[in-house]
């Protein structure tokens, strides 16, 4: 008995030294600021901070465990972050995770987050600038709903829905780019936003949407493959920019990417500089 009271302590003693707290049936570590979960495949989710650094960052590894998600509410109502970086690991956001962060600005979605649930920005009135690099289906109800500061979006050309109050009284937002897959706006998606012009393609749902609904659109001049630099034709430059993209020198959009892949493979690569180098030549 006495032997088994002892492991009994020694385990417990091992538990607390790992900050290991048991709630409700889950298991919560805390590391370095962060409160996480485990799941059963090696992977992780954020689920509190108590850091009051102005700049948050998230690695892709804590205690040899992937990030993958952050659950709902985990930075809500924080009043210290004003930048985000969140790492390429990360496959999901919860809904309300940052909402009412009042003092963040700006913050990058990474390509492989791809689930971020509603509301996750609602209330972040300082939010002023947010780059998507990843590729959902949808942007989801409230997602900006009274992100005061925010100019302007390009969503990506994965959207297809834009759902309720997803943009609604962003009073200084001037711009929203809107892909050609999109094809399901919300009647109140950018209600009391009076200075925003939608930006998307001829005939697209993007136009049909602003039109019926009194808002201003301006068209995305589309061009032709291999036109990179979107000069209106193609030359030299073309093969220039390219290049410079795979020597990570330049950067390109998600559409200049497109007009990149000259040989319709999927990726850029020399291939799709050679080809047009081809046709200059007259070889093709």
């Amino acid at each position: 008995m006495k032997k088994r009271f002892i492991s009994a302590l020694c385990a417990s003693i091992l538990i607390l030294s790992l900050s290991l707290t048991q709630v409700f049936a889950e298991t919560y570590f805390e590391y370095d600021h962060f409160t996480f979960s485990k799941k059963s495949d090696s992977t992780i989710s954020i689920v509190g901070y108590d850091n009051y650094s102005e700049s948050l960052y998230i690695p892709s590894t804590i205690l040899d465990y992937t990030v993958v998600s952050i659950s709902e509410c985990t930075f809500m109502d924080n009043k210290s972050i004003t930048s985000a970086v969140l790492p390429d690991t990360l496959q999901s956001i919860g809904s309300s995770a940052f909402a009412r962060a009042s003092r963040l600005e700006s913050i990058t979605i990474p390509e492989n987050c791809n689930i971020i649930a509603r509301a996750v920005f609602q209330d972040c009135s300082a939010l002023k600038t947010i780059e998507l690099k990843n590729s959902p289906t949808v942007i989801e109800a409230q997602m900006f709903y009274r992100c005061y500061a925010l100019e302007s979006v390009v969503l990506p050309e994965s959207v297809e829905t834009i759902n309720a109050f997803a943009f609604s009284d962003c009073s200084s937002l001037k711009a929203v780019t809107v892909p050609k897959a999109t094809t399901s706006i919300a009647t109140n998606a950018f209600r009391n936003c009076p200075n925003v012009t939608i930006y998307g393609y001829k005939d697209s749902y993007a136009q049909q949407f602003a039109e019926e609904n009194s808002i201003k659109f301006e068209m995305i001049p589309e061009y032709e493959i291999g036109d990179v630099d979107m000069s209106g034709i193609i030359d030299i430059r073309d093969t220039t920019l390219i290049q410079s993209y795979l020597a990570d020198i330049k950067e390109l959009s998600d559409y200049q990417l497109s007009l990149a892949d000259v040989n319709g493979d999927g990726s850029v690569n020399v291939s799709d500089a050679t080809q047009i180098q081809r046709v200059l030549v007259g070889l093709e």
